[in-house]
């Protein structure tokens, strides 16, 4: 509260208690002298302004009067002589001057707790109430108070906080500035004229209602007459309710005589002279309002009451209390017959699953009357629908991730989600195209073996939260938006149990080979290797198969073999026979033997996980035909230079011959870069411009070769040879000069070394 206003409230609590015991004459500012007693004298002196007539019974009040001199306290005496005995005592108040309010522009908002005054002179002006509350809140005790208009808002209005909840015909009156109220206070007006307390009663022009009139939600008639809660009965002038009869009582309207046709009564309440009801910013002079008839109190099971569902369930609770048998009455739901499918009575209530038709409507209004004759509506509710919610499923091959499918060989686990709503989806069985499993906790589907097509999975909604067996009832039943492929769920098996590599050891015996690792082929038994695909180990949850076989065979010398390739696409059924694909051609020594088999990358065949894309399985077989230790070959050499070290020493350019060579072989079947080289050389096929000519000749070579391969048959190398020339003289140049000789000394034998070109390998391995 504000603070000046709590002090003049306070100040006026104590005014109020003091004059319990002394009366009290109040006189406004500037007016007439008024006789305070009819006997006796009055017991100067006065001061402050205030004037003492002659005969000492009249006062008469200061034109402005100061605080201090406001109100004083006077003996009253039989005569002057009297007054220093006298103990009686008289009061006299300075009150302000009089306000002139405008009661018929003074408006009074009681739910608000606000008196809105008009008029002039308002400052300081004391407003009081009294008034005994009714309605729905009203609790039976009067509520009383005042409060002072310290700072109206301009020269002409004033708004006074009044205790909320007042009754529209409050006992509202005003004093002026600095007035007392209670027994034994006696007021006149500046002309000397007694006031009564009608003089200061407030009447306002306009009492506006903001809280709204009917408090009820619905109407009770399951033991007798119903009552719908009023705030303001006493602002009430009539009532009408159609066909019902109805009448204003204290705090609400009886209600009695409902039709049973109409679950619903609709109150038109006409409000007294000068009381409104303020709807936004307009003021209205009756309240219309249409309530529910509620013989036994009803109500709709959140979430059941649904839009645009078909054959959808409804679920109604009946209070404890109605001892009605639900199946025995006759429910409609807006305006339609449905039928009682379930009824299961717990302690709190009664609750009863109606079968309905749908509805695309945005509320429904459900009715049970005892019969069509009787028509005596027993309960009625109306309650907002909700839109349908859509199931969103999801398929997922347990480890494999999700599928777009319904698979026929294997269950796939089902995810169900909602667009909204607080139940959940369930899904279910559909004959002919899929059967519903559960297990732990988990829902699978699995197509029907000779389902096809396309279908579009159905689920039921239900709702938890209900009791006992209406928790596992379906409410309604809806099909996905979408449509799913129903077919074989191919789930990428891992080849190596489907496929073998088998070879005979070197004794005869059948071995499997293990992949991924090197193995080595007894040479006899180099012709026994085949590739067996099995089947009879494919199950039917895994699917069909689809996958490449590939088998190459290298030579030593890295080219292919071809009469041995073999690339196959095969398509696996379960349980079907097996297969046994030998490797063809006749192998040889370090021929090397390659298998790989992997699935077709299909991803509409295949289910593959959306997480783990490390890639399809498959698997690869290595094995190398042993053979000898050493190789020996002829090939053809052409060396482009050689360098004769023996004497005379020079350069022989061009040369060509024949050599066979023998190498030292590695695991792999390829030879060491030394080797031991013989054969037969021409030398010096092309002349030199040096002195020493050597003659072309044929030589028998024997050394050593360092030999590197550069493709099949080919290489390039170093040699170092001794070689046995068979040659005439190696001569001299003269320049023609007849005394030098021209045959230079020689031997036959002699010590080359060059690089050169080979190319051939026509031999055979020891």
């Amino acid at each position: 509260m504000h603070p000046a206003r709590a002090l003049v409230l306070g100040c006026l609590l104590v005014a109020g208690a003091a004059s319990a015991a002394t009366s009290v004459v109040q006189l406004p500012e500037g007016g007439r002298a008024v006789e305070v007693v009819p006997k006796g004298v009055l017991c100067g002196p006065v001061r402050g302004g205030w004037v003492l007539s002659p005969d000492g019974r009249s006062l008469k009040p200061p034109t402005r009067a100061e605080d201090s001199a406001r109100t004083l306290e006077l003996k009253v005496a039989p005569d002057e002589a009297a007054c220093a005995t006298a103990t009686d005592t008289v009061v006299v108040v300075a009150t302000g001057p009089f306000p002139r309010i405008d009661s018929a522009s003074t408006t009074f908002f009681p739910d608000d707790g606000r008196l809105e005054l008009k008029g002039t002179g308002l400052k300081n002006v004391t407003i009081a109430w009294s008034g005994l509350p009714r309605g729905a809140d009203a609790q039976g005790k009067a509520l009383e108070g005042e409060d002072v208009c310290l700072e109206p808002n301009g020269p002409s209005e004033c708004a006074v906080p009044v205790t909320p909840g007042l009754p529209t015909d409050a006992a509202l009156s005003w004093r002026p500035a600095f007035a007392r109220t209670g027994a034994g206070v006696t007021t006149y007006d500046a002309n000397g004229r007694f006031l009564d307390d009608e003089y200061f009663r407030l009447r306002p022009g306009r009492t506006v209602l903001t809280r709204p009139l009917v408090q009820s939600s619905g109407v009770d008639l399951s033991k007798g007459p119903g009552y719908a809660a009023v705030t303001h009965s006493e602002a009430i002038a009539s009532v009408d309710c159609g066909s019902a009869r109805c009448e204003v009582t204290d705090g609400a309207v009886s209600i009695r005589n409902v039709p049973g046709v109409n679950p619903t009564v609709s109150l038109r309440l006409r409000l007294v002279p000068r009381v409104f009801f303020a709807r936004g910013d307009a003021l209205e002079t009756s309240v219309a309002e249409t309530l529910p008839v509620l013989a036994c109190p009803l109500t709709a099971v959140d979430g059941t009451a649904l839009r645009d569902a078909e054959d959808s369930g409804l679920v109604m609770r009946l209070d404890a209390a109605c001892a009605h048998d639900p199946r025995g009455l006759l429910w409609t739901v807006n305006g339609v017959r449905t039928r009682v499918e379930r009824v299961v009575k717990v302690p709190e209530g009664t609750y009863v699953l109606l079968r309905t038709r749908g509805t695309d409507e945005a509320q429904v209004t459900v009715t049970a009357t005892t019969s069509r004759v009787d028509g005596t509506v027993v309960a009625s509710e109306t309650a907002e629908t909700r839109p349908v919610p859509d199931p969103r499923a999801m398929l997922e091959l347990p480890g494999h991730g999700s599928i777009d499918f319904v698979p026929t060989n294997r269950p796939a686990e089902v995810t169900v989600a909602s667009n909204g709503g607080q139940g959940r989806f369930v899904l279910r069985p559909l004959g002919g195209a899929y059967t519903v499993t559960t297990r732990d906790a988990a829902t699978f589907v699995q197509g029907e073996a000779t389902a096809g097509g396309f279908v579009s999975l159905r689920f039921g909604y239900r709702l938890p939260t209900l009791p006992a067996e209406l928790a596992t009832t379906d409410l309604f039943l809806t099909s996905e938006r979408v449509q799913r492929a129903v077919r074989e769920a191919s789930v990428p098996t891992n080849v190596e149990n489907l496929v073998e590599f088998i070879c005979a050891d070197k004794d005869g015996h059948d071995e499997t080979l293990t992949p991924s690792r090197p193995h080595r082929l007894s040479y006899a038994m180099r012709n026994t290797c085949r590739v067996v695909i099995h089947r009879e180990r494919l199950t039917p949850e895994e699917g069909n198969q689809e996958i490449t076989l590939r088998i190459d065979v290298t030579k030593s010398d890295g080219s292919s073999r071809g009469e041995s390739h073999v690339e196959q696409r095969l398509f696996l059924r379960p349980k079907g026979e097996v297969r046994v694909i030998p490797v063809q051609g006749n192998l040889g020594q370090y021929d090397r033997i390659l298998v790989q088999v992997s699935h077709v990358a299909d991803e509409s065949r295949y289910a593959l996980s959306t997480v783990d894309r490390t890639g399809l399985p498959s698997a690869q077989w290595t094995a190398i035909v042993r053979g000898g230790m050493f190789r020996l070959y002829t090939m053809a050499t052409i060396p482009a230079g050689l360098y004769r070290a023996t004497q005379p020493t020079g350069q022989l350019a061009i040369n060509f011959g024949v050599l066979s060579r023998l190498a030292l072989l590695n695991n792999e079947g390829q030879e060491r870069l030394l080797g031991i080289e013989l054969g037969l050389m021409g030398l010096g096929l092309v002349p030199q411009s040096g002195d020493i000519q050597f003659p072309p000749t044929l030589a028998a070579v024997l050394g050593l070769g360092l030999r590197v391969p550069i493709g099949p048959g080919a290489a390039v190398g170093a040699q170092a040879w001794i070689a046995r020339e068979f040659r005439g003289d190696i001569t001299r140049r003269t320049n023609g000069d007849p005394t030098t000789d021209t045959v230079v000394p020689s031997s036959k034998w002699s010590f080359i070394f060059g690089p050169s070109i080979s190319i051939g390998n026509v031999g055979f391995n020891l």
